[in-house]
């Protein structure tokens, strides 16, 4: 059964609608919804949660844009809202901890839930899922809230729940995790859930229905229309004053660029557009926000940067958009009237930005205007992946994008690269590695592609009859509940995991984690070694600090180039910092070994002299 056959077996004729509206005076038996409690589950269940990297302040503790969104236009509607982020809860409890054994991560979340859900007393519960390593965290606090308020109307929405409602492979699973979720919002969803609320208060017919999944036991609907946000649906600033923007940033981080920050500064999120130019294969951006690029007015963005500056004592920002450059004229636009009006704020942007936009007047605008480091999507140096997986860049566009970038030294470049396509080659692997080594900025986050439900990739090679996605084992390659985080890569007999192979041949999943290992070390370690400006070094220096003491303390490798960095700015090394290194290394004869195939010694860093042929 493909998924067109799926929404239309679901889909809510005229017939059905006093069917929908008996379901909706059943759950709602007063008509009348006057307060709503939003709920963001923690990123991920128990099962994945890394203590130690929490307890450092190393998990990422977004605000909840999305529901403050959702919010906003319930108050201004004449509502009564509240958040409750059960994430920045689970951090806030583990950064207090001083032993894992005192920290229950379940009575955490459980207990923040039912306090929330008793002070506020909600006729209905919105949870948001945004996240595929979500997925089983929010079925958790899904579950929990129909065991313990079963008479509470729940919904859920987000990217995630969203692609996964929309796919043939998952969308049974989805339904099956979520037994007790009753109504399933789906793409951007503000204007969908405005008109639901209108409907069940009797102020709109059930035909007004839109973007909406209806599930029961006695029947399922799907209403199909879709309400798009559009111009001033897009100008709405969210309820800061519910998200407790002041303190996330105490209890995790936001973006990839903290570090160039002073410690104790806050950090918050924003959003100019909406949508994609482009239609990566591997990326749902496109079929969650459909095509084109949606953007907000200047000045509600203006506003919105005056608030969290002066209110929240905000001093630096993550855009969220997919596409924020798309309109250069605009782009240029907004980032002279950010410097004019909103001095001291400065920026970056995690999520990346698309190379053909990287133009010397739309940097040189973003440099003035804060913008202290930024991603770019190469993805792939090979002309072929670049094609099958349609990025709207080529090789000639990264090229251009590093050459007006390497012009301005205050940015952080850094790369976002991707291997393990299908069908993708050693040879087609060695073309990303030669062009970043041409590229040659500031560093490259490489990850291993991970199949992600609805994306075209995955559409390709899943079918209704496979096994579709296994939510419990996806994950990212990085960050603190990546697989690199737990990952043990054994040592190879060459060095080189090119050497020795038919380079026509794709390579075993196994023999992807050895590529990623030599790519990390060459495009990034070692690269660390030629670096002259200063300006880079003392970024350089703050990153890699970060790496060896926030997201991978036990990690040898970041240890002995944080020395190097130190011994090249300062002429000496911390001798803690080369007691460390030993004891990390004897403890460890996986990391030994590691270590010395890379030619590397403790004694580098104690005699402060360091080989050139590493």
């Amino acid at each position: 059964m493909k998924t067109e056959k799926i929404i239309s077996d679901f889909s809510a004729g005229f017939k059905d609608f006093p069917l929908v509206g008996t379901k909706l005076a059943e759950l709602f038996p007063s008509r009348r919804i006057q307060r709503v409690l939003f709920i963001l589950p923690p990123d991920v269940d128990e099962s994945k949660f890394n203590y130690e990297a929490a307890h450092r302040g190393r998990c990422y503790n977004y605000p909840p844009y999305g529901l403050g969104l959702l919010a906003r236009r319930l108050l201004d509607c004449g509502l009564k809202t509240h958040i409750v982020n059960l994430n920045n809860e689970v951090l806030k409890a583990c950064r207090k901890t001083h032993t894992e054994d005192k920290f229950n991560f379940n009575n955490i979340w459980k207990e923040s839930l039912k306090n929330a859900v008793e002070a506020f007393g909600p006729d209905l519960i919105g949870v948001s899922c945004m996240f595929t390593m979500t997925h089983r965290s929010a079925a958790l606090v899904c579950a929990e809230l129909k065991k313990q308020y079963s008479k509470i109307p729940v919904c859920l929405g987000g990217v995630h729940a969203t692609n996964c409602l929309m796919f043939e492979g998952s969308f049974a699973k989805m339904l099956a995790d979520f037994p007790g979720v009753n109504f399933f919002f789906i793409f951007e969803a503000e204007n969908a859930f405005d008109t639901f609320i209108k409907v069940v208060n009797a102020e709109s017919g059930v035909e007004e229905l839109c973007q909406l999944f209806i599930n029961s036991n006695d029947g399922k609907f799907y209403f199909a229309q879709k309400k798009v946000p559009r111009d001033k649906d897009l100008d709405v600033i969210p309820t800061y004053e519910l998200m407790d923007i002041e303190n996330l940033s105490a209890s995790g981080v936001i973006g990839s660029f903290f570090c160039f920050k002073e410690k104790g500064d806050r950090f918050a999120s924003i959003i100019s557009n909406r949508g994609c130019r482009g239609s990566c294969t591997f990326c749902s951006v496109r079929d969650f926000n459909g095509p084109g690029v949606r953007m907000r007015s200047i000045e509600s963005i203006i506003e919105e940067l005056l608030l969290l500056r002066d209110k929240f004592k905000i001093k630096h920002l993550m855009w969220l958009d997919d596409d924020l450059f798309f309109d250069h004229k605009r782009a240029v636009a907004l980032f002279n009237a950010i410097e004019k009006r909103v001095p001291g704020i400065t920026w970056d942007c995690s999520n990346g930005v698309i190379a053909a936009s990287c133009t010397q007047e739309v940097i040189t605008a973003a440099s003035r205007s804060g913008c202290l480091g930024l991603n770019i999507g190469v993805e792939s140096g090979n002309p072929e992946i670049l094609r099958a997986v349609k990025k709207p860049s080529t090789k000639a566009h990264f090229l251009s994008a590093a050459r007006v970038l390497k012009k301005f030294e205050n940015i952080n470049s850094r790369v976002f690269l991707m291997i393990g396509f299908p069908n993708e080659t050693y040879k087609m692997i060695l073309d990303t590695f030669d062009l970043a080594l041409e590229l040659d900025l500031d560093w490259y986050n490489i990850t291993i592609f991970e199949p992600l439900p609805n994306t075209p990739i995955i559409k390709r090679q899943v079918s209704l009859d496979s096994a579709g996605i296994n939510f419990e084992d996806t994950r990212y390659n990085s960050g603190p509940f990546g697989r690199a985080a737990t990952k043990k890569i054994t040592a190879s007999k060459s060095l080189n995991p090119f050497s020795g192979r038919d380079l026509d041949t794709v390579p075993a999943r196994q023999d992807l984690d050895q590529i990623w290992f030599y790519m990390n070390f060459y495009l990034n370690f070692k690269r660390l070694l030629k670096v002259q400006s200063l300006i880079k070094l003392k970024q350089q220096y703050k990153y890699v600090k970060n790496i060896t003491e926030l997201i991978a303390p036990n990690d040898p490798f970041p240890m002995y180039f944080y020395g190097y960095l130190e011994h090249k700015l300062t002429g000496q090394i911390d001798s803690a910092l080369i007691l460390r290194l030993r004891i990390c290394l004897e403890n460890s004869p996986y990391r030994q070994e590691r270590f010395a195939q890379y030619k590397l010694d403790v004694a580098h860093l104690e005699t402060g002299k360091f080989p050139d042929d590493l």
